[in-house]
């Protein structure tokens, strides 16, 4: 009889250790830059310009990473919930400074991916997010970088993420 008792609390503690508290993230994303790489192409009549393609992750604690509206959507939404990606370019100056460059930002739209979609306690996504450059004209500046950052679903900014420099010339 003891050693049922023992064998019970036993498997009971195990289980008990075993089962973890969903993990506590904040809502607001959080992004971390990982690469830019910028290549030569040409494209189907012939002209020639620059692709850069920007790499980073994000964590979100309650999945509305995306939107429902796509770039060539006709709704009335306005700009300031339609894009969700900004890119805000900064030239490298001689001294080894930055400043910013006198132009819009760059705006991208990231879409809603039902496979992202969360259902239960724990609703936490991570992952890559991956977005093409094409420069057409080429920037007049040697050297940019950018600062960037996301807005999730329900309007959250992301922290500031920076580029590593790069080099047009």
């Amino acid at each position: 009889m003891l050693r049922n008792i023992f064998i019970s609390l036993l498997i009971s503690g195990i289980i008990i250790i075993s089962c973890e508290p969903p993990e506590k993230i904040s809502p607001i994303p959080e992004i971390t830059f990982k690469s830019f790489v910028l290549i030569d192409y040409i494209d189907s009549l012939g002209n020639k310009g620059k692709l850069g393609t920007l790499k980073f992750d994000f964590i979100d604690g309650d999945a509305d990473i995306g939107s429902y509206v796509s770039d060539t959507d006709t709704t009335e939404e306005g700009e300031s919930t339609r894009y969700n990606v900004y890119l805000i370019p900064f030239e490298k100056l001689t001294n080894g400074l930055y400043d910013s460059v006198e132009t819009d930002p760059l705006k991208y739209i990231i879409s809603h991916d039902e496979r992202l979609d969360r259902v239960g306690q724990n609703k936490t996504i991570k992952g890559e997010i991956e977005i093409r450059i094409q420069y057409a004209i080429i920037p007049l500046q040697d050297t940019l970088r950018y600062e960037f950052f996301i807005f999730d679903r329900a309007r959250h900014k992301s922290n500031i993420a920076v580029t590593s420099d790069i080099g047009f010339h």
